[in-house]
């Protein structure tokens, strides 16, 4: 429980601190002012001040922000900031930048970290008969394979390649099987029924295999970082594309709860494991901040993109109008998915 905590907080301050850090650093960068910059929220811990900007870090360790002047109008401090230095007063693409910065930044990171996984462990060239993953509340789970257990056979039959061994559960849903597994240097057996996955139509018993790398030269996995960061993100886009029509259930996302347990079994699964995680997870989140939806970055670029159009801003405070509506069906939703994160807790 503590290591998937305090892995929850490390993943989330990460993210926080390119992402914001991306818009802070765009918004000096276009002479927009910064009002603060700040990690978690709460109670103040520990502050400082420098070059206008005031730095904090508050007592819950979760996410952050930064105040750029001129969005929060109704600020005090806004009355001590020069209009040129607001963000209302600026360009298009000025606007544009400031607020791209912080996805992007988060899809940089991604790429770069898919990039070092490569460099690090090398390519994947197959797998071996180890569990790596257990998924929770699955039947794997509730049969009690185990982490760093073996693959020996399927019904009495050794196969040539672990690959094998998987296809013939795949083809086998709803089929009672008899796992062979070996443990700790003993031979056990466990039976086990594949349950059919309707997105997927194979079934499934709840473990994934542990991979096999070989070496690469860096160039190869910067291509690969890169290949894996684009190829992550048109994924995405396919899966918000099945949400919307129906085609896949909101049931099926994890909400906050549901991220910190996926999180926590990474980092049982080790350190490359969990950056592993982490690089995933920042291309998520960038994908998702960039839809043009209120209260996200994307919604903020709709509005850009409205004044260039326009050849007029909309002001600042109807802008925001439509953000704070936003808001509320955003946090209604993560409301939602929390619930979701609590029933497939207790219910599975």
């Amino acid at each position: 429980m503590l290591l998937t905590i305090l892995s929850f907080i490390l993943v989330f301050t990460i993210i926080t601190l390119v992402h914001e850090g991306g818009h802070f650093i765009a918004s000096k960068r276009q002479g927009i002012q910064v009002h603060e910059f700040g990690i978690g929220f709460g109670p103040t811990l520990f502050s400082f001040s420098k070059n206008n900007t005031t730095y904090k870090i508050n007592l819950l360790p979760i996410l952050g922000y930064v105040k750029i002047a001129g969005i929060d109008i109704d600020d005090p401090q806004e009355k001590q900031i020069p209009e040129a230095e607001k963000y209302y007063a600026k360009s298009p693409l000025q606007k544009f930048k400031s607020i791209f910065a912080g996805p992007f930044m988060n899809l940089v990171l991604g790429f770069i970290l898919f990039s070092l996984i490569y460099m690090v462990s090398g390519a994947p060239a197959g797998v071996s008969n180890e569990l790596a993953v257990i998924s929770p509340g699955s039947e794997a789970d509730k049969i009690g394979l185990r982490t760093g257990d073996r693959l020996l056979s399927v019904d009495g039959k050794i196969f040539a390649s672990p690959e094998e061994a998987v296809e013939l559960i795949h083809q086998s849903a709803d089929k009672e099987l008899v796992l062979g597994i070996e443990r700790n240097n003993f031979k056990i057996s466990a039976k086990a029924t594949p349950k059919y996955n309707k997105q997927l139509k194979i079934g499934l018993i709840g473990f994934s295999l542990k991979p096999i790398y070989k070496k690469i030269n860096p160039f190869v996995a910067i291509y690969y970082g890169l290949r894996d960061a684009l190829g992550l993100m048109l994924t995405i886009l396919l899966l918000l594309s099945r949400l919307i029509v129906g085609k896949l259930s909101f049931s099926d996302l994890a909400g906050p709860v549901g991220i910190a347990q996926i999180t926590g079994q990474y980092a049982h699964q080790g350190f490359l494991s969990l950056i592993s995680f982490l690089a995933f997870f920042n291309i998520n989140v960038a994908v998702l901040n960039l839809l043009p939806l209120p209260a996200l970055d994307g919604g903020r670029l709709f509005f850009v993109a409205l004044e260039y159009i326009r050849r007029k801003p909309i002001s600042i405070e109807n802008e925001n109008k439509v953000h704070q509506v936003g808001l509320f069906v955003l946090l209604g939703l993560l409301a939602i998915l929390t619930v979701n994160d609590f029933l497939r807790i207790f219910l599975r």
